[in-house]
């Protein structure tokens, strides 16, 4: 069997930056996401709710990058691609998990996480998971408006996080992808270079932007009325309080040499992220 690639989430946020990197390396994959043909790259629909599906998108695949989608169905979507791998004879998964994995956690995102890295360790199959903290890119996908107005509301009070940017997310999954064997059976914790609170990440807009940003730490209560009114649905809502009870009890202010380690470079700060993008906020 060739070493070719299957990538799941090829159009999310880790999903893209990975496909870029496959696409410059001239490295022999296929790019799987629910939409199907992507431009430029040899590309698949798949249905991950669909067994059939699945396993049809592994043929002659020997490595899959498993990422799932932030969904109510996403243990069942993994485990339905475990599965499939097992039975097409791929030989290892590199599953890009998270950080705040944790089987003896009372909150539930971080006993979803845990619960399909457990099911990967136990499906036999050789396995990479990469865990990575908070995306600094949030900043863009879900912040943009409240840092172009100045104002940052959000329920994570003084909580501090390992911010990291995607594209190192990336470099990492594709070093392990283009050679698993050596992180064979390995959890590889993702991280930046520091732990930074909100109100340190808007001194930081601040300063790069030229403006006065601030942040607001509010209550639970208030941010799920928000997010209600805005009409997110129940599961989001849910996650992002989890998410949130994460930050504040301090389980995302952890850094590792992860990043440096495997890619032989410093991973990027949250200054040179906000410098790189600077004109999405102005």
């Amino acid at each position: 069997m060739s070493n070719k690639i299957l990538v799941t989430g090829a159009t999310g946020n880790i999903g893209r930056e990975v496909v870029k990197i496959l696409k410059e390396e001239n490295v022999n994959f296929i790019a799987a996401s629910t939409g199907g043909s992507i431009e430029g790259v040899n590309s698949i629909a798949v249905d991950f709710a669909d067994a059939g599906s699945v396993k049809k998108a592994m043929e002659g695949v020997s490595t899959v990058f498993m990422l799932l989608a932030s969904h109510p169905d996403m243990i069942t979507w993994g485990e339905t691609i475990i599965d499939a791998a097992k039975k097409s004879g791929v030989k290892h998964i590199v599953r890009s998990g998270g950080s705040l994995s944790d089987a003896t956690s009372d909150i539930g995102i971080c006993q979803a996480l845990a619960q399909t890295d457990q099911y990967l360790k136990d499906s036999g199959i050789d396995y990479t998971i990469t865990a990575p903290n908070f995306f600094m890119q949030n900043f863009i996908n879900f912040y943009m408006d409240d840092i172009k107005n100045g104002a940052l509301y959000l329920p994570a009070g003084d909580g501090k996080m390992s911010w990291v940017d995607v594209r190192d997310i990336a470099a990492v999954n594709v070093a392990v992808l283009l050679d698993p064997k050596k992180y064979r059976n390995q959890t590889l914790t993702i991280t930046g270079p520091e732990a930074l609170s909100y109100t340190d990440t808007t001194s930081v807009f601040s300063r790069v932007l030229g403006k006065d940003v601030n942040y607001v730490s509010i209550s639970y209560e208030d941010a799920i009325k928000a997010m209600t009114e805005m009409q997110f649905p129940e599961f989001v809502i849910t996650l992002m309080i989890d998410l949130f009870k994460c930050v504040k009890a301090g389980n995302a202010d952890h850094t590792t040499s992860t990043v440096k380690g495997i890619t032989g470079r410093e991973p990027i700060s949250f200054g040179q992220f906000v410098q790189d993008n600077k004109a999405v906020w102005i």
